[in-house]
């Protein structure tokens, strides 16, 4: 008997990657604690190794999204401006 899939099921299974990929950020973050310091421009901050890469990460992940959302709102216009099809 096979049972459909449903909502609930497709977000269990998507959760519990996420779960795997929090506890290994977890264990990164536990595992890199010693101090480093960090400079851009004229500030220059110290931080824990993990901090210092987890926000430099997320700065990267933001700019991709930004990016990539700008790409998404060209191609919705270009398809808005079309005319069409008979």
């Amino acid at each position: 008997m096979i049972i459909a899939s449903t909502r609930t099921s497709r977000l269990w299974w998507r959760l519990v990657p996420s779960l795997v990929v929090l506890i290994v950020i977890l264990v990164f973050v536990v595992q890199n604690h010693q101090d480093v310091r960090v400079s851009l421009f004229t500030l220059s901050v110290t931080w824990p190794l993990s901090i210092a890469l987890l926000a430099s990460a997320i700065l990267g992940a933001l700019l991709v999204l930004a990016i990539g959302s700008v790409r998404i709102l060209q191609l919705r216009r270009q398809i808005r401006r079309r005319p069409p099809s008979p």
